[in-house]
């Protein structure tokens, strides 16, 4: 997901319509203490609201919610990704995080290109300068941050979709790596399709096993043609390029797993989503390098830390809490 976009553009209309008030909220199973053992803040990162002063104070009161420890979850933000410009006009973003909290780490999702540039010319250093000084402003503020690049470029209207551009794809993610790691060689590098088909197989643009720390995933409730139950399993758990994908795909290149988006969605109040994500990790913990919810009400309803999902926060905050 980015700010201004959370599902694929086919399906968009259809869930424009729904109204989470409307839809019966499913409740999750009896049991409802974690799993997640001594390391579970790695599965407890957000990305929150901006606030009056930051993320990182919001942050604070994600942490405070939860009953963690200050600086004990990653953050999750997100480079200018509108226009070339926005990687110098927002270069103070990092420092604003390393000000408010120098003890933070941040996942930085980073654009592999601008929406109408094609991804030649990142691959072929047209743009190396714009990198370059976003790799000099992470790295000064966070020189272990998780780099999460071009996203999502399964999905279609993504400026970086690498459908028909798969080389293109491959050769500027590993062409930005190389900058990247210019600066700071604990930067680690994270690939995140999102879940399931989209608009092509996540697959034919993995970057390389030397590119690559973590094969993320974005998992989001946004459907709702069948029980919450019939969802997981077909829709998150068994679809292609699902979670048994994920687990498969990352195994076979020695990697781990990450979830730098999850969460409820449209499809309302949805506890048992939670529920399973939550026994998802647990399953899997030595397998997953961190998971981050997306705390923010973008195009699609996310938030869960408002009053506007009760179920599945209660649930939330009884198997992420610290």
């Amino acid at each position: 997901m980015s700010l201004d976009r959370g599902i694929t553009r086919r399906r968009a209309l259809a869930f424009a319509a729904l109204a989470v008030g409307a839809l019966p909220s499913v409740r999750a199973a009896p049991s409802a203490r974690s799993r997640l053992g001594a390391n579970s803040a790695r599965f407890a990162g957000a990305f929150v609201n901006w606030g009056e002063t930051g993320r990182e104070h919001v942050l604070q009161g994600w942490e405070k919610w939860l009953n963690r420890p200050r600086s004990s979850v990653l953050g999750v933000d997100f480079y200018g990704q509108k226009s070339w410009d926005d990687f110098h006009k927002l270069d103070w973003v990092p420092g604003l995080w390393k000000k408010l909290n120098p003890a933070r780490n941040v996942v930085w999702s980073v654009p592999l290109t601008i929406t109408g540039t094609p991804l030649a010319d990142v691959a072929g250093g047209l743009h190396d300068a714009e990198f370059e000084a976003a790799a000099r402003a992470i790295g000064d503020a966070h020189p272990k941050a998780i780099i999460r690049l071009g996203w999502e470029m399964n999905i279609s209207n993504m400026g970086w979709f690498a459908k028909g551009h798969e080389d293109d794809y491959i050769k500027a993610f590993r062409h930005v790596v190389a900058i990247f790691r210019g600066r700071s060689e604990s930067f680690k590098f994270d690939w995140c399709p999102g879940w399931g088909l989209q608009d092509m197989p996540a697959d034919a643009a993995y970057p390389g096993d030397d590119v690559v720390d973590t094969v993320g995933l974005d998992v989001y409730d946004f459907t709702s043609d069948a029980s919450a139950a019939e969802r997981w399993t077909n829709s998150y758990l068994k679809a292609p390029f699902g979670l048994e994908w994920q687990r498969a795909f990352a195994a076979s290149h020695g990697k781990l797993m990450s979830y730098p988006e999850w969460g409820v969605g449209p499809s309302g109040d949805n506890a048992f989503f939670v529920q399973q994500m939550h026994d998802w990790f647990a399953a899997n913990q030595a397998a997953i390098a961190y998971a981050a919810y997306f705390d923010v009400d973008g195009l699609w309803p996310t938030q869960i830390d408002n009053g506007k999902f009760p179920q599945a926060a209660s649930l939330f905050r009884k198997l992420f809490a610290g």
